[in-house]
């Protein structure tokens, strides 16, 4: 403390010699475009008093600041990364054929609750941080007002900067089991996350929907048929016949009795629906981005699915509106718990941080 004491005596004796000098008037010559703008300070003694004030401040802060702390808790927040060594679990993929997604899914999600508890609040937060420092990096970089008006090569960056952060802070920290972990990095045919970035800020499809319906469809990539990644039909009918197991109402039951195999009635989620094994046309995809970009023309095109554009970026509002006409939704899907595994796949891997 005596050093704080001796620094803040010799602050007062420093003020005081130079209070004539500072008592003057201060003229300054500040270039401003292609002009320059004269302006004239003077220091009154109220002006020293609030000098003096933030002196005090500032001397009071590092007495006060734990003096074996290096940096500050946000430099802390922005500057932690995560251990990758044990981040991978073991756990693999089934064997057997998914013919029954949505089964499948379900079963995923009820045994994941078991594994460590979702990543903390305060992680969520240094994610959001960093990933708002990034993009305005950039829009301030480019001279953009929004992300939309940035070039397609740093909008393309911004979003890898985005994709590798979420993998590092997040998903590293969900304890994902192996295959779904793979689903969402691994970028050997497509780099999922950043195409749903790219997806999102060109057609305003929330990247959290799309990751989130293409892991819902393809039981995290354990089921793609013909690069179909969202399930959508061929309405041409030109494709090959493709086996997958529906869940309808009875009366999407009937509507569709020329392309069910099989059906049992059973409860999910308290609603009594069809177990269906159906036989169906679904378009067929040179590659994966060609799903993906398909899955935005579908959506944003359709007026049947223009209700879903004024959600905003609310997943949970996407989700509830995104399932069986039966139940108030748009019908991109025929079952009625079709939005509720949506958002608890989003929730689980916190998908929503990835949209804005």
């Amino acid at each position: 403390m005596m050093k704080q004491l001796i620094i803040l005596d010799d602050a007062f004796q420093t003020l005081n010699e130079g209070r004539k000098l500072l008592s003057q008037p201060v003229f300054f010559e500040i270039p401003f475009w292609k002009r320059t703008v004269d302006f004239t300070i003077n220091i009154t003694d109220r002006w020293l008093m609030v000098i003096i004030a933030i002196l005090v401040m500032i001397i009071g802060l590092q007495w006060w600041i734990p003096q074996n702390s290096n940096t500050t808790q946000i430099d802390n927040m922005l500057v932690q990364m995560p251990n990758k060594s044990s981040v991978i679990p073991t756990s693999m993929p089934a064997s057997q054929p998914i013919n029954d997604v949505l089964s499948y899914i379900m079963t995923h999600l009820e045994e994941s609750q078991h594994e460590t508890p979702q990543t903390h609040q305060e992680q969520r937060d240094n994610f959001l941080v960093q990933k708002q420092l990034l993009i305005t990096k950039y829009m301030i970089e480019n001279k953009a007002s929004r992300l939309d008006k940035l070039p397609d090569d740093e909008l393309l960056n911004l979003n890898k900067e985005i994709t590798q952060l979420f993998i590092d802070l997040v998903l590293n920290n969900v304890n994902a089991q192996k295959h779904v972990y793979t689903y969402f990095t691994d970028n050997t045919d497509l780099n999922k996350i950043e195409t749903s970035l790219m997806e999102q800020t060109k057609f305003h499809v929330p990247a959290s929907i799309k990751l989130a319906q293409s892991a819902l469809e393809t039981a995290y990539g354990q089921r793609i048929v013909d690069n179909n990644y969202f399930g959508i039909k061929d309405k041409n009918r030109k494709s090959s016949l493709t086996t997958t197991t529906e869940y309808y109402t009875a009366s999407e039951k009937q509507a569709n009795k020329a392309i069910i195999m099989s059906s049992q009635q059973v409860v999910k989620n308290g609603k009594i629906l069809y177990k269906c094994i159906v036989k169906d046309h679904f378009a067929e995809y040179h590659s994966p981005w060609d799903s993906f970009r398909s899955h935005s023309v579908f959506l944003s095109t359709n007026k049947r699915y223009s209700p879903l554009f004024t959600k905003g970026k609310n997943y949970e509002d996407w989700a509830d509106k995104i399932g069986s006409t039966k139940y108030g939704g748009v019908g991109y899907a025929t079952s009625p718990i079709y939005g509720e595994i949506l958002k608890k796949i989003i929730k689980r891997y916190h998908l929503d941080l990835l949209d804005f």
